[in-house]
């Protein structure tokens, strides 16, 4: 194993890499959706082999005090302590030495992008299952199945029932989240199977009315401003046994995804007859600070 040398082969090298790697992080996958739905935070050194925070049941209260009062009231309520994991994820990509100077050789050819392309998928295919579901092994929480939420079963479902039905049980979890919580929390996000934002995206209101039914209720619920389709929340397209819905906050205050070293590649190394690119990132889970601020509906 050696660096790459100050030759010919190796400049053209450094030069392509750079190309290469640069459009890598311009693609965009319409599938990966969690850094859209899940707040994100790189707060967190990636030296750090762990980190924890806590869990909080309530806001807080203030009172009337005196002027020397010494007894002021906490402005959180500790529920408890939670510690996770950050975890490396790794990869690589490589060039044969005979298909590099090939490239070398030829003016405007340029190195295969797809395998950069590649990594780059499977980095973002891998943080989205740890941000969704965890993992277990490590005791790193996601969010789609998180231990701390309330869950509830409605007794009927948006592929059989009436549009005044699919309203009553949209709004369901955030009616329930706010009076729940005492109107404390206030649910801002839901996320749907695609198979239920298809059905309430494309059923009218009525038989009367132009609007559908995701229309009707987005503008007449108080609370809930976006409503977003995930395959991964369809029984059968992941971890989950049972069609769920999530209603949330969409707010850093109560979830966050802890990255603390996104994506890097690092410097090209000579491995026998290749050039090798090791590619490098450091995740640490779902931190849910506000369980209470998050409810799941769950098909019977």
């Amino acid at each position: 194993m050696s660096e790459i040398r100050n030759d010919d082969v190796g400049l053209f090298l450094a030069r392509e890499l750079e190309q290469v790697l640069a459009r890598t992080f311009e693609v965009q996958y319409a599938d990966i959706k969690y850094s859209t739905v899940i707040p994100i935070s790189t707060e967190i050194g990636p030296g750090a082999d762990s980190f924890t925070y806590r869990i909080f049941d309530a806001q807080g209260s203030m009172k009337l005090i005196q002027d020397k009062a010494s007894d002021l009231p906490r402005a959180d309520v500790l529920r408890k302590e939670v510690t996770h994991q950050v975890r490396s994820l790794g990869a690589s990509f490589a060039y044969t030495i005979q298909e590099t100077r090939a490239a070398a050789m030829v003016p405007g050819m340029n190195l295969e992008q797809r395998r950069a392309n590649a990594v780059r998928r499977a980095y973002e295919e891998k943080v989205q299952s740890v941000a969704y579901f965890g993992e277990t092994a490590v005791s790193m929480d996601g969010f789609f199945n998180n231990a701390n939420v309330d869950k509830t079963v409605p007794n009927k479902w948006f592929d059989n029932c009436t549009t005044d039905e699919m309203l009553e049980l949209l709004n369901e979890a955030p009616t329930s989240i706010v009076q729940g919580s005492n109107m404390k929390e206030s649910p801002n996000t839901m996320l749907v199977p695609y198979d239920v934002y298809r059905i309430i995206s494309t059923t009218a209101r009525s038989t009367t009315s132009d609007t559908t039914v995701l229309e009707f209720f987005l503008r007449t619920n108080p609370f809930i401003r976006s409503i977003e389709p995930i395959n991964e929340l369809e029984a059968g397209k992941s971890v989950l046994t049972k069609d769920r819905i999530i209603c949330y906050d969409r707010s850093p205050e109560k979830l966050q995804l802890h990255i603390p070293r996104t994506l890097e590649f690092l410097p090209p190394v000579r491995t026998n007859l290749e050039f090798s690119v090791a590619a490098h990132a450091r995740v640490g889970g779902v931190a849910l600070y506000y369980p209470k601020s998050v409810l799941y509906v769950e098909k019977a």
